[in-house]
């Protein structure tokens, strides 16, 4: 479980909605910047110790027990994947629990390959036996296990850049096969499941793959095309509607920032130590598809992303957790006056880091779906990563309110 300073949330701060919204959780600002990794094992504090952010109200410090000696790979719900430093355990935790589920060994011998330590970059490297470098960028946890499946009823994706892999709970890491000719090489950068079948979208082309999970038909493998194809780079992400039945592509400029290289001030924000900047307005973009109509589209060669206009009460926040659709009836959709706070608001996409290492865009972007004229993206600024950083990245994290108001001690910073 959570362990803090603080041994219960007090009953005034337990009314507090923040708490039933998605918040950071993220290494204390102590560990965010270049630590040799030789002085970073003389202290474990950074191991254990971490911050959990609200968008709008104070931040608090969580001790983690279970992340000594651990890097997180993804998270969904009250579950973090996480694998040791040497990348070659792989479990399962419960954050209130702490219950521990050990999984398969890392899927790198399951065709042919080695594995190798990079130093320079505190990562590890899959090679198959062509010498083509293969990076791991996450652990999707596509369906959490639970007490009525014995705990062995999970779902899980190992994203790589070039190679998917999945696992259901009981049995061994399974490489997806790649529907494209062989000389294409896929650079894949989010995955999820929707109705037993799993999607992986590609950051160079738009494209986004589809296997059916139990079905190892070719046929039943294929591409759609991406819904904008234009010059701009975007990054893109994957998730459900809100309802569970839809899938949506999600995408974003990937690099955002200003002509002439100008850099915005850092505002810092009162309520919780984050520096906010304004940049200006990026094109942001929803579509979905009904996944049932796809293997039809498929034999036609059809495919039709619809554009998603409005999110309506809802947020979308992505990165390296499982995307959480969050109903924030309660917040406005704008800030009265048009500053950038309140930071947390609905009717927007919240985009964090993509990678459990390399975090090579520093900022976390919040992007209005229907924007005012001149309305700014606001920005949460972090700093950069490094070669000798050891820290871990910030990631979408919603507390459960009803077990944290017994379990979840929180202290104020």
């Amino acid at each position: 479980m959570f362990q803090g300073a603080l041994r219960q949330i007090s009953k005034d701060e337990g009314k507090m909605h923040h708490w039933d919204e998605p918040c950071l959780l993220m290494p204390p600002p102590a560990y965010w910047f270049d630590e040799h990794w030789d002085v970073a094992r003389a202290s474990r504090l950074h191991d254990t110790v971490y911050d959990l952010v609200p968008l709008d109200h104070p931040r608090r410090s969580v001790t983690l027990p279970f992340m000594h000696d651990r890097k997180w790979l993804g998270a969904n719900g009250d579950w973090i994947a996480a694998a040791d430093h040497r990348g070659c355990q792989w479990c399962l935790v419960n954050v209130y629990t702490e219950r521990h589920i050990p999984l398969p060994s890392p899927p790198d011998p399951k065709i042919g390959h080695g594995v190798t330590y990079q130093p320079a970059t505190k990562d590890w490297l899959y090679y198959l036996c062509w010498s083509r470098a293969i990076n791991l960028l996450k652990i999707v946890i596509c369906q959490v296990p639970t007490k009525g499946g014995r705990y062995a009823d999970y779902k899980l994706i190992a994203l790589f850049d070039k190679r998917i892999f999945y696992l259901e709970g009981g049995g061994d890491w399974r490489m997806l096969k790649n529907p494209t000719p062989e000389q294409i090489v896929p650079a894949f950068c989010d995955a999820i499941e929707l109705g037993g079948q799993v999607f992986a979208v590609d950051e160079i082309r738009g494209w986004t793959y589809c296997w059916d999970t139990p079905n190892e038909n070719p046929m039943s493998m294929f591409v759609i095309p991406p819904p904008v194809v234009d010059d701009q780079q975007y990054a893109w992400f994957l998730a459900p509607t809100a309802d569970g039945k839809r899938l949506m592509i999600i995408l974003t400029v990937n690099n955002i920032g200003i002509a002439n290289a100008e850099v915005p001030p850092d505002i810092p924000y009162a309520a919780n130590g984050l520096q906010l900047r304004q940049y200006p307005p990026v094109a942001t973009y929803v579509f979905e598809q009904d996944p049932i109509s796809l293997f039809v589209a498929a034999r036609a060669g059809d495919f039709h992303w619809r554009q998603v206009n409005s999110l309506g009460d809802h947020s979308l926040f992505l990165g390296l957790n499982y995307p959480i659709i969050a109903n924030l009836k309660k917040r406005e959709s704008k800030a009265p006056d048009g500053t950038l706070v309140p930071f947390m608001r609905k009717n927007c996409v919240y985009t964090a880091y993509r990678k459990y290492l390399h975090n090579q865009y520093p900022k976390i972007l919040r992007c209005n779906l229907q924007p005012d004229e001149g309305e700014t993206v606001g920005v949460i600024s972090l700093p950069r990563d490094s070669w000798g950083s050891v820290r871990q990245a910030a990631m979408w994290f919603k507390p459960a309110l009803n077990i944290a108001r017994s379990v979840l001690p929180l202290k104020k910073h």
